[in-house]
């Protein structure tokens, strides 16, 4: 099984979390990442022999520490006072890896330290099995409550005896036999479900809200982007895995019907020239052609319901044995372990059918993959191919283990393990991380009478909101989170697989990771609200506008309707939506009425729930068709698995998974947050004992003092990307919201005449993952008593830069506390251990003091990043 899910040496190193302090007045600038050659990092022999012999993990229930058969509260007791001991004795490699005798198996999630981590994923077991679970093989079985398979039909069976714990059972690609009792429920051209009445101008077909505004005039008084990034520091990666499932469960492809979007006179982008007969080509959703005469009409999805992996192996057996080789249960893949090209020598039987609506290619230089959008942008098919290599590796493990197993057996294993890690991945990291921690019910077990089918109102504007979340470019960063290739508008990221066969998958990976998302409002950058799939006139297309459009189209129930029919309760005003001012005039003036509101837009301008990064109507709707999903699947991964193989799908993550693909090792552990900060303490060395205070030290009769009002400047490759000022007790800080991402940085301690700034001293510091916390990056200033006048409250008052003897800085650690609070991350996603390779960047050297360095007199945002107000 180690081997299996990688979880040996090759496996992560967890970093530390910390809650990020608070600052003084800031000021935010742009930045760019400065390319650097990767440095090598140490590694412990030793450590590398103690992980080898694996002596530190039970493989057959990782939770059970002391090895007694049952988890309890004692194995997390056995955790930590391994730690204690460990931290007592100065270990090496800071995560206690030192021989042990049995009943002391303290790495949980075998990466090879001991750590917060460990004890959380007891906890949390605990917690999900009601206080004690039992092994299977254990003397009692009253503890035990492993997932069991209930079922007698299957739609393929395979005998499996390699693996403890796998499924024996496996669902069928089109989604057919998952119900044993409507054989046809979650299959391919399915009708979506409404949970409110449909709001057809007619009743039956004719779209919805012809007395609302043009869906291209709301987008220009409410989606102007203003350049926000996530107040929950949740990272670029929120997007792209919500698009990979999006086309996991839901395809609603156009049809010929015209629907076009009216372009409101005088349009910036859409009629320049003011001739007010300008639109926006659109054409109606394709439907069900037994509805919309006598009953309402009912749009369907062409792919199957389930969560099941068909974006990477296809909703239909012809797509997915043509994406087979149908040796050793892989995968086609090309050159570079990249999808495979989509060509008559790959597919000699015939092409697969693949969207190219950007057009810069020929379609034979697409990508081919299991959805047809899988060339749509180039970070969804960095995560397609991310896939591919897992079933790939996967398969070959298995075959390894076991060379009597054929083709279809090594195919069927691997794809059951990937669509248990796509669920488990969904589940317990993305999901929390944008509703909210507790946000679903507990899962209690498969249930028959569940109906897992799409809702309208889901899929055709709650499960939309991720286009708030876009970035304008993408970006290409090496391991370290430096930049090595020039960035692309996201315009141009479209149906675009030369950039993903020229840069490679690491590269874009890397970048979503290491790149904070937009906030989750209504707000979209222009290159898909004004740009998408080129320049008006050329092809160009606005996204909010389609999603507004649609809605329409689909005849969805308006905002306040659609809160009724689930559960809600309706608003009575537009403060009730939104405590902005600004955007509550906007729907006032765009709308006039509350029971008037567009689906979308009302859900994205609502306030968010504490905790969560969406407002109340879009958390009830997204929970709802994610349980119904997870509750009415009888193959659902915590139903089939059992066991050791369970224990491995939970405690694995989207950057296991990375990481066991790729050649990236540094990454945060929950890839779907970034939030780094670097901190510290500008002092002074005083004998005035009158300046003695709760927060000072003494030492041989000298007291130290943090000093306020000192100007401190976070630079990035010669340029000022924030700039703060300390606070009474001398602290300072920077983080996401400052413009910190991964790079190399200077800390400047820098001095002020009029308007030239005069450095005085510099650290050096290097982020390299999206959970580095450097605090400790502190400056002190020497100063003569005499020369430096007191406050009312005999402090000092700003003297530090520029002073007598000059100051000197000292070298941060790295912060190791747990999980910030209020990140919004999954329990026992953090691990507080440090991470070798990660340490700080060498001290800097002080500047003289006439020592002026121009650039600091540069004031603009250079970059236009996106920043926080």
């Amino acid at each position: 099984m180690d081997n299996l899910f990688g979880r040996w040496i090759d496996g992560r190193q967890p970093a530390s979390r910390k809650p990020s302090n608070k600052k003084a007045s800031t000021t935010k600038k742009g930045q760019r990442r400065k390319s650097t050659r990767r440095r090598l990092k140490p590694e412990s022999l030793e450590a590398r022999q103690l992980l080898a012999a694996n002596i530190f993990h039970n493989d057959l229930m990782p939770e059970d520490v002391n090895e007694d058969g049952v988890v309890s509260a004692v194995d997390a007791l056995t955790i930590i006072n391994r730690m204690n001991r460990t931290s007592q004795s100065n270990a090496f490699d800071a995560g206690g890896l030192q021989q042990r005798g049995p009943g002391e198996l303290t790495d949980v999630n075998d990466d090879g330290l001991d750590s917060p981590h460990d004890v959380l994923m007891v906890i949390n077991r605990l917690s999900r099995d009601g206080g004690r679970f039992g092994s299977p093989h254990s003397g009692d079985n009253d503890d035990v409550d492993l997932p069991v398979d209930d079922t007698t039909d299957s739609p393929s069976e395979i005998p499996t005896e390699t693996l403890e714990g796998l499924p024996t059972e496996y669902r069928s690609i089109d989604g057919s036999g998952n119900n044993l009792e409507n054989a046809e429920l979650g299959t391919t051209g399915t009708q979506l479900i409404r949970v409110a009445d449909s709001d057809y101008a007619d009743g039956i077909s004719e779209p919805a809200g012809e007395d609302r505004p043009s869906a291209r005039e709301i987008s220009n008084v409410l989606a102007t982007d203003e350049e926000l990034i996530s107040d929950r520091d949740l990272s670029a990666f929120v997007y792209v895995w919500g698009q990979f499932i999006d086309h996991d469960i839901t395809r609603t492809p156009s049809g010929e019907e015209s629907f076009d979007i009216e372009v409101p006179l005088g349009d910036e982008y859409f009629d320049p020239f003011g001739t007010g007969t300008e639109t926006i080509s659109l054409t109606r959703s394709t439907y069900d052609s037994e509805t919309g005469v006598d009953s309402a009409r009912e749009q369907i999805n062409t792919i199957t319901t389930w969560i099941d992996g068909s974006v990477i192996y296809g909703s239909d057996d012809a797509t997915a044995t043509a994406l087979r080789t149908l040796s050793g249960g892989l995968l086609k893949t090309s050159e570079g372990d990249l999808l495979p090209y989509n060509n008559a020598e790959t597919f000699p039987d015939g092409t697969l059918t693949m969207d190219n609506d950007a057009g810069i290619v020929p379609d034979d230089e697409l990508f081919a993959a299991g959805d047809v959008r899988a060339n749509e942008n180039i970070e969804l098919t960095a995560i397609q191919t991310l896939f591919v290599r897992e079933h790939n590796r996967l398969a070959e493990e298995i075959a390894a283990a076991d060379a009597t197993l054929s083709d279809e057996e090594i195919y069927q294993q691997a794809r059951a393990i990937v669509v248990a890690e796509l669920q488990a991945i969904t589940y317990n990291e993305w999901l929390p991380a944008v509703l909210g921690e507790d946000t679903l019910s507990d899962y209690e077990g498969y249930d028959s009478t569940v109906d897992p089918t799409i809702a309208n109102e889901f899929s055709t504007a709650a499960f939309r909101f991720g286009h708030s979340l876009l970035g304008d470019d993408v970006e290409f960063l090496d391991n370290e989170g430096n930049e090595i290739a020039e960035e692309i508008p996201l315009s141009q990221a479209f149906s675009n697989p030369e950039a993903v066969s020229e840069n490679g998958i690491d590269s874009i990976i890397k970048y979503l990771a290491a790149d904070p998302s937009s906030e989750l409002d209504i707000q979209v950058v222009d290159s898909v609200r004004n740009f998408l799939f080129g320049p008006p006139g050329s092809g160009g297309f606005d996204l909010v506008s389609l999603n507004i459009q649609r809605g329409r189209d689909h005849g969805l129930s308006d905002y306040n309707t659609t809160r009724v029919a689930y559960g809600l309760d309706p608003v009575e005003s537009f403060a009730d939506i939104t405590a902005d001012p600004d955007v509550q005039a906007k729907l006032e003036q765009l709308y006039g009425s509350v029971d008037d509101i567009d689906l979308w837009v009302g859900g994205l301008v609502e306030d968010h729930v504490e905790g969560a990064s969406v407002g109340e109507t879009f958390q009830t709707i997204i929970t709802d068709q994610f349980e119904r999903l997870r509750d009415a699947d009888r193959f659902w991964y915590e139903n089939t698995f059992s066991g050791s193989a369970l224990a491995e799908i939970e405690s694995t993550t989207l950057a296991d998974i990375i990481e066991r693909n790729s050649e990236l090792t540094d990454l945060q552990d929950d890839v779907f947050f970034f939030s780094s900060s670097v901190s510290g303490t500008v002092t002074t060395e005083t004998d005035d004992r009158r300046a003695l205070t709760a927060n000072s030290r003494s030492t041989d009769g000298e007291i130290t003092l943090g000093v306020a009002d000192q100007i401190i400047q976070l630079v990035n490759d010669g340029e000022i990307v924030a700039e703060t000022t300390t606070d009474s007790e001398g602290h300072y800080s920077f983080d996401v919201q400052d413009g910190l991402r991964t790079g190399e940085y200077e800390i400047q301690l820098v001095s002020q005449t009029d308007d030239v700034f005069t450095t005085i001293a510099v650290e050096e510091v290097a982020i390299t993952t999206g959970d580095v916390h450097l605090e400790d990056i502190n400056f002190s200033i020497s100063v003569n008593d005499t020369d430096t006048p007191m406050d009312h409250d005999d402090k000092p008052k700003g003297s530090g830069p520029g002073s007598d003897s000059g100051p000197r800085s000292d070298s941060g650690q790295r912060s190791d506390t747990g999980p910030r609070v209020g990140s919004g991350q999954r329990s026992g996603a953090g691990s507080d251990n440090e991470q070798s390779g990660r340490n700080d960047r060498s001290q800097g050297s002080s500047l003289s003091p006439d020592l002026v360095d121009p650039f600091f007199s540069r004031r603009d945002d250079t970059f236009g990043n996106r920043q926080r107000s």
